[in-house]
């Protein structure tokens, strides 16, 4: 092996660690996932669009619970439409207030739709309607964050 391969192997060893090279070391690590404490999130499927809504309302998560076990007809999430994204409803831009959210047996058919509806017409929706309510809605997945992983 003549001196030139050498040097150039020696190089490449030092620009990894030192210089950041393309591929060099572990990548950069995401930023962490906001944490989500005293509610629960539930995911609804509304014909075949899934949304999902952070709900700290105490009557509200006994209301999801008894419809989940079967014991409530209010199966139907009516919720107060919020411009703005978060990250556990993505990809739509906008979301549920986790305080104004009830589950009910009948809604006006004015706030039934599909996430991708509200996301097509969003001030209308927010604006006008200012109610999200999807007849068509199932529970999918509830997750529990009121209790504190460390306690």
């Amino acid at each position: 092996m003549g001196r030139l391969p050498v040097i150039g192997l020696i190089l490449l060893l030092l620009c990894l660690p030192l210089l950041g090279c393309a591929g060099s070391g572990p990548s950069p690590t995401p930023s962490p996932t906001p944490l989500l404490s005293g509610g629960i999130l539930v995911t609804f499927d509304v014909n075949g669009e899934t949304y999902k809504i952070f709900i700290k309302n105490e009557q509200t998560i006994a209301q999801v619970y008894a419809v989940q076990r079967g014991e409530s007809q209010a199966s139907i999430p009516s919720g107060k439409l919020i411009k703005g994204s978060v990250w556990y409803n993505e990809p739509w831009s906008w979301h549920i207030d986790s305080e104004d959210i009830q589950m009910a047996e009948v809604t006006i058919e004015l706030c039934d739709g599909t996430p991708s509806q509200v996301e097509a017409n969003l001030n209308y929706w927010v604006d006008t309607v200012g109610r999200f309510c999807p007849w068509n809605a199932k529970i999918v997945n509830i997750e529990d964050f009121r209790q504190s992983p460390l306690a």
